[in-house]
């Protein structure tokens, strides 16, 4: 059930860390939703680990391959829940100490690379078995499970953890240029 005590827990962080959590920036917060909430816990225990049995069952709606344990779901989830999620709450906490800015950007660079990646995989690897695990019946019945769980979560929210983290890797592109420039106006004065 959606009102479950686990589910209105994870919803009570979200809202804190929200709305009374002042992030340093909007960055601060993709990295930490994306480490706790999508990564360790939607994706590692709850597609990986099924802790919640009721999200899980929407996970399976969504996608065939987590009841079925498919390996490249599991090799993506089992890199989100150690690795992926544990990196962007890390970022998340350099970010608001503001820590060594290049050592940052660095790893702001690698984390998005890497989610760029595993979403690539997770669609690639939907795509050459024909989707057959997404789509409810045919691709194109738009029935509404198919709208929402193909259409709407797989084909639209996935290319999400696209576009944001190509657009990180270019604001620390931009962030690390900018660092650098300060060194050589430093070094000429």
């Amino acid at each position: 059930m959606i009102l479950d005590q686990e589910n209105l827990i994870i919803l009570a962080f979200i809202v804190v860390s929200l709305f009374f959590v002042k992030g340093p920036s909007i960055s601060y917060y993709w990295f930490i939703i994306n480490g706790i909430w999508i990564h360790i816990y939607l994706d590692g225990l709850v597609g990986l680990c099924q802790m919640n049995k009721w999200l899980f069952a929407q996970y399976s709606q969504l996608d065939a391959r987590y009841p079925e344990k498919e390996l490249t779901v599991i090799v993506v989830t089992g890199i989100e829940l150690v690795f992926m999620g544990p990196m962007c709450i890390w970022i998340a906490i350099r970010q608001r100490s503001k820590a060594n800015p290049i050592l940052t950007a660095i790893l702001i660079t690698f984390v998005s690379a890497v989610q760029i990646m595993g979403t690539v995989m997770f669609i690639v690897n939907a795509w050459l078995r024909n989707f057959v695990d997404v789509c409810h019946g045919s691709c194109f019945s738009f029935t509404q499970s198919n709208i929402f769980y193909f259409w709407f979560v797989f084909v639209i929210v996935n290319q999400i953890w696209i576009v944001v983290p190509l657009q990180q890797i270019f604001l620390q592109y931009k962030e690390l240029k900018n660092i650098q420039g300060d060194k050589n106006n430093k070094k000429v004065k």
